[in-house]
């Protein structure tokens, strides 16, 4: 029999496709009413429904190595202790940079006298992630080496070379950041910030001496005198599920350091402030410690993650691979049968339990492997020009994410598409949040598994 001698018929039949790691396929009669015309274009007569035992789903999670984090629009400072995921730890280090040329604080430095010195931080949109009611032991050191903002780039992994004094005003180092109300400084009411007091008899008199030399006449100048601060904390003998890491913006007014003086024959009390502007270089630290947690088990053997596997922005992100889907492409007898796919859905259910002190990321993003370091949006998100137009939102009632694959799936059946596998992670202010997500597996012993979702016409 030849193509002329086939007939059409005249109703389609589509069937949809439950997979999950060598698990059979679930054949459905019925149409779902959110179908496409994807695959519309191939060609092949006669209807028939098959049923396929022999689709799998792959996820496990890596550990990104080498994150960029220099000059992001988030900075993290802070630490908490996830019994899952281990503790995390992070803090920044930053340039500060004159907020005018050739300040003069006195005629005679010699005469000028600190009264404090504060590093003050503005709270970015999203204000923490983890507990906000535990207090924040706060520490800054002075960086003994050069940051640069251009052609330079910096990772989460890298600790900055500092001097090992504290500049953290003694006896004011532990406080619970107050995200909500104004602050009162002097006859200004300001928005919510964090303010740390720091010793101005060490940093305050280096800076009256750095004024004092001429160093201030340019900002290059000052900036290779002062090379910048290290903002960390200590959350040494913090418990399971304490603790949260704080998230500033650093380009912000607020974000500045600003050193309170008078002259000692003449006590009215003057500022200058050093801003931590857009010329200023910065990057985000990282550290993890993972011993003995569900996490790194799983890192270490990839297998593992059939039953349960992790995101987590800025430290890890999550693979999937279908490594069977060509099979779609033939039927029980090995022979070709292409299939037009009506709608594909990777479908990813969480463990978030309430109470959860960590909560699942508002939005994620599924992106196709290119190399070891590099991913490209998949055919289904990329008509958008934006990360953030290219993200699946949480379904916090359903407790899952959603991702479209239906034009990926196609494209990788026609075979004009690599089968590469996925990867997904936060996308949002990516190397500058550390919100983590428990995804359950294709083989959890939970009842919602990982599963990838067809609904595809066979003709």
């Amino acid at each position: 029999m030849n193509h002329n001698d086939i007939q059409i018929n005249s109703k389609r039949r589509v069937i949809q496709l439950s997979a999950t790691f060598f698990m059979c396929l679930l054949a459905f009669a019925s149409c779902k009413k959110e179908e496409s015309s994807i695959g519309d274009t191939l060609h092949g007569e006669g209807l028939n429904v098959i049923k396929q035992d022999t689709f799998s789903i792959l996820t496990y999670s890596e550990e990104i190595d080498s994150m960029e984090s220099d000059e992001t629009s988030v900075n993290l400072l802070g630490q908490y202790n996830d019994p899952t995921f281990g503790n995390v730890d992070c803090g920044f280090a930053t340039q500060i940079r004159l907020s005018s040329a050739n300040p003069s604080f006195a005629a005679n430095t010699a005469d000028v006298i600190v009264d404090s010195v504060v590093l003050g931080l503005s709270f970015a949109t999203i204000n923490y992630y983890g507990t906000p009611t535990d207090p924040v032991t706060f520490e800054v050191y002075e960086l003994t080496e050069d940051l640069v903002r251009e052609d330079q780039d910096y990772y989460t992994f890298q600790t900055p070379n500092a001097g090992a004094t504290n500049l953290v005003l003694s006896g004011s180092e532990t406080q619970t950041p107050d995200f909500v109300g104004q602050q009162v400084v002097g006859d200004d009411t300001l928005n919510a910030h964090l303010r740390i007091h720091l010793d101005p008899a060490t940093i305050g008199q280096n800076l009256v001496d750095i004024n004092g030399n001429g160093d201030m006449a340019t900002d290059e100048q000052f900036v290779n005198a002062f090379k910048g601060l290290y903002v960390k904390v200590n959350g040494s003998g913090l418990s399971g599920n304490q603790g949260a890491v704080w998230y500033f913006s650093l380009e912000n007014s607020l974000s500045k350091v600003t050193i309170f003086f008078h002259e000692v024959s003449d006590p009215t009390t003057k500022e200058y402030a050093f801003s931590i502007n857009s010329s200023a270089a910065r990057y985000n630290v990282m550290n993890t410690d993972r011993t003995g947690t569900r996490v790194e088990a799983v890192l270490n053997d990839p297998s593992l993650g059939q039953e349960e596997f992790y995101t987590q922005g800025s430290a890890i992100w999550t693979i999937i691979e279908f490594p069977h889907i060509l099979e779609l492409n033939y039927n029980a007898d090995g022979q070709e049968d292409r299939k037009i796919i009506n709608r594909a859905q990777l479908i990813l259910p969480v463990q978030d339990y309430t109470p959860d002190y960590f909560d699942p990321s508002p939005s994620l993003f599924l992106a196709k492997v290119i190399d070891e370091r590099t991913s490209d949006f998949t055919l289904d998100y990329s008509f958008s020009s934006t990360l953030a137009g290219n993200t699946v939102k949480y379904d916090q009632d359903a407790k899952e994410y959603r991702f479209e694959m239906t034009k990926e799936l196609q494209a990788i059946l026609d075979g004009s598409r690599e089968n590469t596998g996925y990867r997904i992670y936060s996308p949002a202010f990516y190397s500058s949040t550390v919100e983590r997500v428990i995804f359950n597996g294709p083989e959890s012993p939970l009842k919602n598994k990982a599963r990838l979702e067809i609904t595809f016409t066979d003709y």
